[in-house]
């Protein structure tokens, strides 16, 4: 009898958050904008916000360390580590490199100063979606042996100019995840589906200044997401179809397939908006949206009724806003999508990190409710500016409830401190002489090379 593989998938999560935070309420009022606006409209309520000795290095190690400490993990067992990020620190020497530096620092009196000397390590850039990438990789990677182990990390900080249509949606953290087979959290199927294509609708241009903020259309990004959202949902039915995984007529609606939906969250209520076009294809698809017109009188316009495109697409978003507020939709967003929100609403963006995030607020939020996961399947719907999408399933283990008790998401986000508007804009503009909260035991960048050959080099320690 052949020997039943086991099945490959994210055993562990760890989350690291820095320890700042503005207070939605202070940068609405700074831009005489409209709190609701933002919190009732896009749900933001906090942003988290790096300290002076923060980066995409310090906050990955931090997560890193976490996961490796929980699992009591032998570094020397760890054949890679794998960093998503939109926020490098230097044009060639990875990112990923300074994280484990600092983690060879930590470890070293326990297993040796060379106990990551043959660990992989490399970082994966693609926008927001560079760390699903990284984890598509780590997947195969650990499928070609079973004895490898892998860890995969999702580390960025979200900047915008100040005043600038961004800026609300900022945020950072870092996700750290154990990759190997047998995992206790989720399995995750070898299916993915995929959309790419290129654009500038978010964009990080080299120029003679540099900067740490991007170039880009919101509204344009927003048209490229569902583009790509829809493209990559299609592909992921084809190839399903294909596989064998489910028949043609089986799944018309992908969203009933899967208890839980995990999306990339540039904002915390990004998701529901993004599907309601979605939501009605898949109802239309299954036979229900006749009945869905007639029950909540839904006028969807066509689009000859209209002499331009202009006018015809202003009617379409006033439908597609109707039907998001209706009782209907608002079912399928509080069972599908809402839990994945609420880590979202005081953290901003995490580019990378953000659907990894969303994943672990969901499944802390749902263990602690009880609820009966095991066995069922999630979808993910992971997008990067630029543009790319993918989309893919896991299945929940049995063991998944313990291992999500211990992510401490929300009791995290509830220690941090918060900044006043003035302390937000000197860290932002690199004014903020020495650091504001410097906690003894976490990593912190000591200094930046002035000259020479360490022109630029970056040397970090723990406080």
């Amino acid at each position: 009898m052949a020997k039943r593989l086991l099945p490959i998938g994210i055993d562990d999560m760890a989350f690291y958050v820095p320890k700042l935070y503005l207070d939605i309420h202070a940068l609405a009022e700074k831009r005489n904008i409209s709190y609701e606006k933002l919190s009732q409209g896009l749900g933001l309520f906090k942003m988290a916000i790096c300290d002076v000795h923060e980066d995409a290095a310090t906050m990955a190690a931090e997560a890193i360390a976490e996961l490796i400490e929980r699992n009591q993990l032998d570094p020397r067992r760890i054949g890679r580590i794998y960093l998503g990020t939109e926020s490098a620190l230097d044009g060639a020497k990875p990112t990923g490199t300074y994280a484990v530096e600092m983690l060879g620092q930590r470890f070293a009196a326990r297993y040796g100063p060379d106990c990551f000397r043959h660990c992989d390590v490399v970082d994966m850039t693609f926008a927001c979606i560079g760390a699903t990438d990284a984890l598509h990789n780590t997947l195969d990677w650990v499928a070609a042996d079973g004895d490898n182990i892998g860890i995969v990390v999702a580390s960025d900080v979200a900047k915008y100019e100040l005043g600038s249509s961004g800026e609300y949606t900022q945020g950072a953290g870092a996700v750290a995840m154990l990759v190997r087979r047998n995992p206790r959290l989720l399995a995750v199927r070898n299916l993915f589906g995929v959309a790419m294509e290129s654009v500038h609708d978010f964009y990080k241009p080299r120029r003679e200044r540099f900067t740490e903020t991007p170039v880009f259309d919101g509204q344009y990004s927003n048209q490229c997401y569902q583009n790509r959202m829809t493209e990559a949902l299609a592909d992921f039915r084809r190839r399903a179809i294909a596989g064998g995984v489910f028949r043609n007529d089986q799944y018309l609606a992908l969203s009933e397939r899967w208890a839980r939906m995990i999306f990339h969250l540039p904002y915390a209520f990004h998701a529901k908006r993004m599907y309601v076009e979605q939501f009605v294809t898949e109802r239309k698809a299954k036979g229900n949206w006749a009945a869905d017109v007639q029950r909540f009188g839904f006028n969807e316009p066509a689009s000859d009724a209209f002499s331009d495109r202009k006018s015809f697409e202003k009617a379409q978003a006033v439908f597609f806003k109707t039907v998001s507020e209706s009782s209907l939709y608002r079912r399928f967003v509080s069972e599908k999508l809402e839990k994945a929100q609420r880590a979202s609403q005081d953290t901003g963006n995490l580019y990378t990190a953000s659907i990894f995030l969303a994943l672990m607020s969901t499944l802390e939020i749902d263990g602690a409710e009880g609820a009966r996961l095991a066995g069922k399947k999630l979808g993910f719907i992971a997008y990067g500016s630029g543009s790319k999408a993918k989309v893919f399933e896991a299945v929940v283990q049995p063991g998944w409830a313990e291992i999500a008790a211990k992510f401490k998401v929300f009791e995290k986000l509830q220690q941090r401190r918060a900044i006043d508007y003035d302390q937000y804009e000197n860290l932002h503009t690199g004014e903020q002489q020495g650091s504001v909260l410097a906690e003894m035991g976490h990593w912190g960048l000591k200094e930046i090379g002035k000259e020479g050959v360490t022109l630029g080099a970056r040397y970090y320690a723990s406080f």
